[in-house]
């Protein structure tokens, strides 16, 4: 082999590997292409997911908050109507002594 033949011989070499390159390139390419896509298409679904989820864990928690508030003024007010009818209401009055009637004696 001659320079000249050698010259060509590597240049067609590195030629090769360029167009391999190159192809791998655009392989690669339209595959992260098709990946990024699948990644968006499953990213729009677990935010949508996590939307219904935010919301439902909202209602739940807004129910239980009416829920307790609702309890509590029932406790309050069943409580102060017991306090009104306890302070309210009058002792009896003294009911009278109770004594036993004992018969006279009867005399020998």
């Amino acid at each position: 082999m001659n320079a000249n033949s050698d010259r060509e011989y590597i240049d067609n070499k590195v030629g090769d590997v360029r167009t391999a390159v190159d192809d791998l390139r655009l392989v690669l390419t339209e595959r992260f292409t098709t990946v990024h896509a699948r990644f968006d298409a499953v990213d729009a679904k677990i935010v949508s997911a996590i939307e219904t989820a935010k919301a439902e864990i909202i209602k739940w928690i807004a129910g239980l908050l009416s829920a307790m508030i609702a309890m509590f003024v029932a406790t309050f007010l069943g409580m102060a109507g017991l306090m009104v009818n306890l302070l309210s209401h009058q002792p009896p009055a003294t009911p009278p002594a109770v004594v036993p009637a004992v018969p006279p004696a009867a005399k020998p």
